[in-house]
């Protein structure tokens, strides 16, 4: 069965620098996670916002181009929906859980998105999008379920000699008490 499902995800970060001119620049990141089949796409697009006060009070704005990376689905261990239990924070965090250290390199880093942890990418969703990213996790776990299923299928299969491929059909007899009449 294909898997297709798809959210969006926010992220923030801002960098201050007082000297002889304030300089603050902030970034907001709009994505989008998608599952396609048997890969996870990331695409983002960063929007940094720089503000100059020094000898001229300045504001530039600059959107950079779309920017994505795909993820073999066996590199990804996992998914949660993270919420906080403070009424106030208004957004939920999506963590994907690696399944590799190297599995996010592609997307780490000062030109991409920021990793707290290497093996952890964690991306906010609105909470109007909390039940969006509940089926995508859903979405997210089968798919790397029956990935499992299927690679340990096939290895149980080439496991067998030759000829016992039909001992692996499923059996009809559930193993309860025989009626037996002597």
């Amino acid at each position: 069965m294909p898997h297709l499902a798809a959210i969006p995800f926010l992220l923030e970060r801002s960098h201050d620098v007082i000297g002889r001119e304030i300089t603050s620049t902030s970034e907001t990141i709009h994505g989008l996670l998608r599952l396609d089949g048997a890969r996870l796409v990331v695409q983002w697009r960063l929007e940094r916002t720089t503000e100059r006060i020094g000898s001229e009070i300045r504001s530039d704005r600059e959107v950079e181009p779309v920017r994505e990376v795909v993820l073999p689905l066996e590199s990804v261990a996992g998914a949660q929906i993270r919420t906080s239990i403070w009424p106030w924070i208004r957004r939920a965090r999506l963590v994907l859980t690696a399944a590799d250290l190297r599995a996010f390199e592609p997307i780490a880093g000062a030109a991409g998105l920021e990793v707290d942890h290497p093996a952890e990418l964690t991306l906010f969703v609105r909470r109007a999008d909390l039940a969006i990213a509940g089926e995508f996790v859903g979405e997210l776990e089968l798919a790397i379920a029956e990935r499992a299923l299927a690679l340990a299928e096939s290895d149980e299969r080439s496991a067998l000699p030759r000829g016992s491929q039909a001992s692996l059909q499923p059996r009809h007899d559930l193993g309860g008490p025989k009626d037996r009449t002597h």
